[in-house]
């Protein structure tokens, strides 16, 4: 068992007795804590057949592995208590699971069997983006293997650009685009969803808005929706508010193609991606194409270039998309696919590495998540730090319709049932699809945005000061080794003052789905301090009212009552960094209730499980 002290809202507190072995147990303290201030306790190990016993003050927190947590009292109660807990798988690859079954019982539970609770749900598909989302899944999976072996790009300048260093400080004898121009691009992207990197299906686009860094093309084929006016608008955001903010999180642009702007190209190609009847749509990507030596892949278009879908009132490609489109949230999905060009150079045309060092799917999602917040809160003049309520976030609607609600709609998708989220990805890794990938994607966005608020506090810097900056951008290309996925997160925690192990990161994090923004003695580690959860979740459900915002709270939550007379089981599955919530709660005096974790088949739960119990007392 560890145990620490936790850091409340209302100071630091004295550690209690926590840990209590045997019937007539010595108390143990602690002098360490646990979460952003200090390291773990000291293990405690059962002797014989005792079994530990919770002893917890207000403000308290503890930590079990599975061998203690198979069996573990709370210590007799003189008073009213509240209790907050995960289970939590700390697996680090994707397709660990875990199946396992929580037996809480009081001292008089009456005898027998005990009865289970029902069974978390699992996420409802939705067929229309079930169907999109394969779409897009086939597409990224066709770029993957028209890409093995292909040769990259490098940058004429081998070292990493400072931050903040402008494309155009860099830019050499390569010729500006400017509006009127006619560009040719290349299409690697068929209508069937196939990458044909060998043959070259040229766009026709005219350029209608250059910017300082950014340049906007119109496929000729979708010309005549938008006005000059709007591109000139969209360019003047991108360059003002969208690419400053990309390149301090992330990095510079490479500038490939030596003309100092990013492309933004409107064109049908995408709008065809996506079936005509569906509810929702690819709205644009990526290509890493685009980096390859054209030698090795002679459709690469050699630089820096977004797909977005065209603005399409009519309805002449596939589903409408109204003009409005393009300084709405066409905003969002640039600066997002931006994100994911910029770390693919800094690993590929900046790093040296190759196609093969492209970041783990769910860190990549979660680092374009993440600049679509700090976009957002930097057109909403707000910094990361002040616990904004959802009034402040949506301070500017449009702001917050474009930047962050897509964010909480994904995270509510995860909170509604933890467990099943595929946080680390499907088995092999890859983009789950689906709800399951809105999951994934809500999951890894509010992991990265509690590192940062705990482990980054904001000051100088663009907007969430250099600390922040500085952990996003080693995220993005992974050191000189350009490590990914789980490796990476371990290598910037200790860079940036966090637990250094996977395991023991997650453990600090466990709590944050449940204690954020809850009254009482809360750890300061339990929290985020850039916006409140509850606060925001419970607007969009007055607003919204329907899934995944049907409830004042999303979070699968299960509470259970700490009485003489309690007898209840949880049956419940987890997959690799998910877990379960429950909030243990006692109106009055009682005597010692029992708690214990088992495989579903009431065995003991294997330590190779990866599984802990972290307890937090609250009131």
């Amino acid at each position: 068992m560890e145990c620490a002290k936790a850091r409340s809202r209302l100071g630091l507190r004295a550690f209690g007795g926590v840990v209590a072995l045997g019937l007539a147990p010595p108390l143990l303290s602690c002098a360490t804590t646990l979460g952003p201030d200090g390291a773990e306790c000291p293990v405690v190990a059962a002797r014989g057949g005792a079994r530990p016993v919770l002893s917890m003050e207000p403000g308290d927190i503890c930590t079990l592995g599975a061998e203690s947590a198979g069996r573990v009292d709370f210590a007799p109660a003189g008073a009213a208590a509240q209790y907050l807990a995960v289970v939590q798988s700390v697996g680090r690859t994707a397709s660990a699971r875990a199946g396992l079954r929580l037996e809480v019982r009081g001292r008089d539970a009456p005898p027998g069997t005990t009865p289970a609770l029902a069974r978390a749900p699992l996420p409802r598909p939705d067929p229309h983006l079930e169907d999109a989302s394969r779409a897009e899944l086939e597409l990224r999976a066709n770029i993957r293997r028209a890409l093995a072996g292909a040769r990259p790009l490098r940058a004429p300048r081998r070292d990493r650009p400072e931050p903040g260093e402008s494309l155009a400080a860099r830019r050499s004898a390569g010729l500006r685009p400017a509006t009127g121009d006619t560009v040719t691009f290349h299409n690697v992207v068929n209508n069937d969803l196939t990458l044909d990197c060998t043959g070259v299906h040229d766009i026709t686009a005219v350029v209608r808005a250059a910017g300082s860094h950014v340049a906007i093309a119109e496929d000729v084929v979708a010309a005549g929706a938008v006005s000059a006016e709007e591109y000139a608008l969209a360019a003047e955001t991108l360059d003002r508010a969208v690419l400053p903010v990309v390149t301090a999180y992330l990095g510079e642009p490479a500038d490939l193609d030596d003309n100092g702007v990013v492309w933004v190209l409107f064109t049908p190609v995408v709008n065809r991606l996506t079936p005509r009847g569906s509810d929702t749509r690819i709205l644009g990507f990526f290509s890493p194409s685009d980096l390859a030596d054209s030698e090795s892949c002679a459709a690469s278009n050699r630089g820096e270039l977004l797909y977005i879908v065209a603005a399409d009132p009519a309805g002449r490609f596939s589903k409408a998309v109204p003009e409005e489109f393009v300084n709405g949230r066409a905003l969002s999905v640039v600066a997002h696919e931006l994100a994911h060009l910029v770390a693919a150079e800094g690993r590929i045309a900046l790093g040296g590495g190759t196609f093969a060092d492209l970041e783990d799917a769910w860190l990549s999602e979660a680092l374009a998540h993440s600049v679509e917040t700090s976009v957002g809160m930097s057109l909403g003049m707000l910094r990361p730090g002040q616990d904004y309520d959802f009034a402040a976030l949506a301070g500017d609607p449009a702001v917050f319709d474009v930047y962050h609600f897509a964010n909480f709609r994904r995270t509510a998708f995860h909170l509604a049932n933890p467990g099943a989220t595929p946080a680390l990805g499907d088995d092999s890794g890859n983009d789950p699809g689906g709800i399951s990938s809105l999951a994934m994607r809500g999951f890894g966005w509010l992991f990265l945005r509690w590192i940062a608020d705990q482990y980054a506090p904001a000051s100088g810097g663009l907007l969430g000061g250099p600390r922040e900056e500085a952990i996003f951008r080693e995220l993005a290309v992974g050191g000189d080794e350009r490590r990914r996925g789980v490796d990476n997160i371990e290598r910037v925690a200790a860079m940036s003052g966090a637990p250094a192990q996977w395991e023991s990161l997650l453990e600090a994090y466990a709590l944050v789905p449940l204690a954020d923004d809850l009254p009482g003695w809360t750890a300061a580690s339990t929290q985020l301090t850039s916006f409140q959860l509850r606060n925001t979740f419970a607007a969009l459900h007055r607003e919204q009212g329907r899934e995944p915002f049907d409830r004042e709270y999303p979070l699968l939550r299960t509470t259970i009552e700490l009485s003489d007379t309690t007898r209840t089981r949880v049956e419940f599955d987890l997959r690799a960094a998910t877990g379960r919530h429950f909030v243990f709660e006692s109106a009055g005096p009682r005597a010692s209730v029992q708690l214990g974790l088992r495989t579903q088949s009431g065995g003991t739960v294997p330590a190779g499980a990866n599984v802990r119990l972290v307890v937090h007392r609250i009131r």
